[in-house]
């Protein structure tokens, strides 16, 4: 969704030399990705160990990553950091996107759209110079290229995001970059240039027929492409042999005005198509469509279709920042592969504004449907959080089967009882937040947690077998010191409050005494500042050197869970949690994505592994920002964990329970997923259902969580 935005950073011109972001970005980009900026190796290498013939594109070859206006999910669409920054961080071959579009004195720009009013400062700079033209059928208003010289929007105005959901703290960072700049910036990465509106220039005595042949020998041309069939065919003959004319595809009803077509009616002519271009650029609802409701329909023939005519076919419309369809899971890079080989076909190149997640998809987790082998051997364990509770409600026995589909190794219950005393897995529902303990409910309804659980599991069968590792979680020591003094054969891990920077020596005695292991929440391993990582806390280092184990949670796919060092990109963030801190285990909502990026087949590559699979360097963004005065503001340190933090008085006695009428003792019951099985008290507690005991006899391990929670009902 495009917007108006307000000009950070004022016009202080002293740091918006044309030069200086770009290089800044470069810069960065060396910093992000956590390596120098070299010259770019062979494509085989740096694509991962799979062969051309792997692919189904028409050529063979793996697909193109085409970067739409350079890195633009990270920078100003087109701007020079955005090129710097894509050349750097994406495969390489990854083709640099350009929108090319012409001033009143016929310079050529790399601008998103002609209508420059969501993507510049021009409003500000120039806010009586506002317009309405109908372009292709449609009436616009805002502030067109062709009305201002070079001149005037070379020197002062500058670009800003044009999307909602990215930061405003590049905007006015960066000048307008023209066509033949972009030669400079890219060095070597091909360029793709799209010509948006030919006849709209045209009515304005701008020939972009004459422009593209101008600048022939000053400009790599790789691609070009446009949604006009007629000026295709007008450059056909001015440009080299070796330039790909490409159709690109717009919404089915509207009309190319050029040919007095639909774009429905083209799509079912591609032999026509092929007769001036060499490939076609449709938006991904071509080729998967979606309904109204976000879920995707079955595939369409149009890839297999333009491949028996003998051409090419990219698709359009990827980002990492906007809801894909719900099949995906929020996982972009799932998106992806559904377009390159999971769906039966293979398209040839993908248009995207994060080309570091379709370089991911293409060179190291294509075709990983034909082996299931784990690269990332060992750890993290893969460990569900109420199940596969991105997919379905937490705790369902949709949740916990789906999670063992996925590939979970650990299935957690987190446990919650009811008033009756029967066990359930559970989120919170929040019914009583101020009294989850484990000592209220002794207390105050007799149970006792400990002893309650521990009767659930045996009946369950787990105490008297040695495949499944049973492991319990509590954020309350006294339930794991208890556990501990039971001599439980169980795995004791200690949930960490939220917050925490760093642990005390004291501390960390302290837990080792009665826990194996540790959870850390994720806001607790960075300090962040407006969603921009500001610092790397020590708490993980400080937990790992005192010898124990750290899972770390709750790992998830949509892109407002993650800081924007990670670029909107589940599997960059998993990524770097797994190469910097080597994690026995990663909490998730969405198993499936933890289990495929444990079958990538580029991290064991040692030197050999792609730069767009290195981790990123955390805090570089904010560091990258500070250059120009537009990092978000600094935070206060997180404080320590200390001993009396941790330390938690003794578990009371469970206190007498009123006998039920028609006497007997209360039921004590191991409940499954929004349902529980009560049992004769004697039993210590029944078994779970039929489907829960299959989903966790399932999996390798189980986590039993100790939330503690009363659930009165």
């Amino acid at each position: 969704m495009g917007r108006s935005r307000r000009h950070e950073g004022g016009g202080g011109g002293e740091r918006r030399g044309a030069g200086a972001g770009g290089v800044a970005a470069a810069a960065f980009a060396a910093l992000l990705l956590g390596c120098v900026v070299m010259a770019l190796v062979g494509g085989a290498a740096a694509q991962g160990p799979r062969l051309p013939s792997d692919y189904k594109t028409l050529s063979g070859a793996a697909p193109l990553v085409v970067a739409r206006g350079g890195f633009s999910g990270a920078f100003p669409d087109s701007s020079e950091g955005a090129y710097s920054f894509g050349a750097s961080a994406s495969a390489p071959g990854t083709a640099m996107w350009c929108d090319v579009q012409l001033t009143k004195d016929g310079v050529g720009l790399c601008l998103r759209d002609v209508n420059m009013k969501n993507c510049t400062t021009v409003d500000q700079t120039y806010p009586g110079r506002k317009r309405t033209y109908v372009i292709d059928g449609v009436h616009k208003t805002g502030w067109f290229v062709p009305d201002f010289t070079s001149a005037e929007l070379l020197q002062s105005v500058y670009l800003t995001q044009a999307i909602w959901s990215r930061t405003e703290r590049m905007d006015g960072i960066y000048p307008i970059v023209t066509v033949p700049d972009v030669q400079s910036i890219v060095n070597t990465s091909p360029i793709w240039l799209n010509v948006q509106h030919p006849i709209f220039y045209k009515q304005r005595d701008l020939d972009m027929s004459s422009y593209i042949h101008s600048i022939r020998k000053l400009v790599r041309m790789d691609y070009i492409s446009s949604p006009e069939i007629g000026f295709l065919r007008n450059i056909s003959a001015r440009v080299r042999r070796r330039t790909k004319l490409v159709f690109s595809f717009l919404d089915k009803k509207l009309l190319d005005h050029s040919v007095n077509q639909t774009y429905g009616s083209l799509a079912r002519n591609l032999t026509f198509v092929r007769s001036v271009a060499s490939g076609i650029l449709v938006p991904k609802d071509y080729i998967w469509p979606v309904t109204a409701d976000n879920y995707l329909l079955p595939s369409t023939s149009i890839v297999t279709e333009a491949h028996e005519a003998g051409l090419e076919i990219y698709a359009s419309g990827f980002v990492n920042d906007k809801a894909v369809p719900f099949n995906y899971s929020y996982d972009p890079l799932a998106e992806y592969l559904n377009f390159v080989g999971d769906g039966g076909f293979s398209v040839d190149g993908v248009l995207s504004d994060y080309p570091i997640t379709a370089s991911e998809a293409i060179g190291c987790f294509a075709n990983l449907n034909s082996s299931k082998t784990d690269h990332v051997t060992g750890k993290p364990l893969v460990i569900s959080h109420n199940g596969a509770s991105g997919d379905y409600p937490d705790c369902t026995d949709l949740a916990y089967h789906s999670a063992v589909d996925d590939g979970a190794d650990v299935i957690d219950c987190p446990v919650q009882v009811t008033s009756d005393g029967v066990l359930m897995c559970m989120s919170s529902i929040n019914l009583l937040d101020t009294t989850n303990n484990a000592a209220f409910i002794a207390k105050s309804l007799g149970i006792d947690m400990v002893d309650s659980v521990t009767a659930a599991l045996s009946a369950a069968g787990f105490s008297n077998q040695t495949t499944k590792e049973v492991l319990i979680r509590s954020t309350d020591s006294a339930v794991l010191v208890k556990l501990k003094q039971q001599k439980t054969r169980c795995k004791l891990v200690y949930t960490l409050p939220l917050g925490i920077g760093d642990a005390s020596k004291p501390s960390l005695k302290d837990i080792k005494a009665f826990a194996e292991a540790v959870v850390v929440d994720r806001t607790s391993v960075f300090a962040l500042s407006y969603d921009f990582i500001m610092g790397q806390n020590r708490i993980v280092r400080d937990l790992q050197a005192a010898g124990l184990a750290v899972y770390a949670q709750v790992f998830r796919n949509e892109y407002v869970a993650h800081p924007f060092d990670f670029l909107g990109d589940p599997t960059v963030e998993i990524n770097y949690y797994v190469q910097t801190f080597n994690l026995s285990g990663m909490i998730t909502d969405f198993p499936k994505t933890v289990r495929r990026y444990k079958e990538n087949t580029c991290t064991a590559l040692g030197k050999d592994m792609p730069k767009y699979m290195r981790p990123v360097e955390a805090g570089s963004l904010a560091d990258f920002l500070r250059s120009f005065q537009t990092q978000p503001p600094s935070v206060a340190p997180m404080p320590a964990l200390n001993s009396s933090s941790v330390e938690e008085p003794p578990l009371p006695t469970a206190a007498p329970r009123n006998v039920p009428p028609g006497g007997g003792a209360p039921a004590d019951a191991a409940g499954t997923a929004g349902g529980a099985a009560p049992s004769d008290a004697s039993s210590g507690g029944a078994p779970p259902s039929d489907a829960r005991h299959t989903a966790t006899g399932s999996s390798g391990m189980l986590l039993v969580v100790l939330v503690s929670a009363a659930l009165l009902i």
